[in-house]
C-alpha cells in the first residue's frame, strides 16, 4: 500500500479493497496475513486482478492495497511510493507457495532422460544464481525492465534458490502441508494428495 494510505498494519486492511491474483500467491498471502491477525477474509474486499492490471489499478488508487511477489512488489514500492506491511519471508512460519516445473506424467515416463536434463539445467542455473546474487540481479533487470533501485534492493537480499527431488520425503511433507493449508481455506477448490502427482521415471 502507499505510504500515505493510512494503512500501517494488517488490521488496517479491514474494509479496504485489496488486489490479488485469484487462487495464487497474492490471494493466499493476504489470507495468511489476515488469519495471523485474527481478521476474517470477509472483512476485506478482494479485487481479483492479474499483475499487469493490478499494477495500474494500485498506482491510480482504484484499490487500496496490492498483494504481490518480487520483483513486482519491489517495483511498486519504488514507482508508487509504497510500503510493506506483511512479508512472506519473515512473517510466515512455513512456505505456502513453491515454484514447480510440471509435465504430463506420460511425457515424463516416456522421456526420462530429457526430463532429467531439463531439471538439471535449471538446478545448475539456480546454484549459479545463489552463488552470484549481484551478477544475477544485474542480468535480470535487462529482461524484467526494472531500475537500479529495485536491482540493488533485491541484490541486498542475497536470495537463495533451493531444489528438491520429486520423491524427497521431507519436501513432500512440507509441500503437502502447504496444499492442506490452501484447501482448508478454500483457496484450492478441493484437497489434494501431492504424492499422487509426482513420479520418478525409471532410470532417472
Amino acid at each position: 500500500m502507499k505510504k500515505d494510505s493510512g494503512i500501517d498494519c494488517v488490521k488496517d486492511l479491514v474494509g479496504k479493497r485489496v488486489a490479488v491474483n485469484r487462487s495464487g500467491l497474492g490471494e493466499f498471502l493476504v489470507v495468511a496475513a489476515l488469519e495471523q491477525n485474527g481478521i476474517s477474509p470477509d472483512q476485506v474486499e478482494f479485487v481479483y486482478l492479474n499483475p499487469p492490471d493490478a499494477a495500474p489499478a494500485f498506482g491510480q488508487g482504484k484499490v487500496d492495497a496490492w498483494s504481490m511477489w518480487s520483483p513486482g512488489v519491489d517495483i511498486a514500492r519504488a514507482q508508487f511510493d509504497a510500503k510493506d506491511i506483511f512479508f512472506e519471508g519473515t512473517d510466515l512460519d512455513h512456505l505456502i507457495d513453491y515454484s514447480s516445473l510440471v509435465t504430463l506424467r506420460s511425457f515424463a515416463e516416456e522421456n526420462g532422460d530429457l526430463a532429467r536434463a531439463v531439471t538439471e539445467a535449471y538446478k545448475r542455473e539456480g546454484v549459479w544464481m545463489t552463488e552470484n546474487p549481484l551478477e544475477t540481479e544485474r542480468i535480470i533487470p535487462k529482461e524484467a525492465g526494472y531500475d537500479d533501485t529495485v536491482r540493488d534492493h533485491l541484490a541486498g537480499l542475497k536470495r537463495k534458490t533451493m531444489f528438491f527431488e520429486a520423491d524427497d520425503a521431507a519436501f513432500l511433507s512440507d509441500f503437502q502441508r502447504a496444499a492442506d493449508w490452501l484447501s482448508e481455506r478454500k483457496i484450492l477448490p478441493q484437497s489434494i494428495t501431492v504424492a499422487e502427482h509426482v513420479v520418478r521415471p525409471a532410470g532417472v
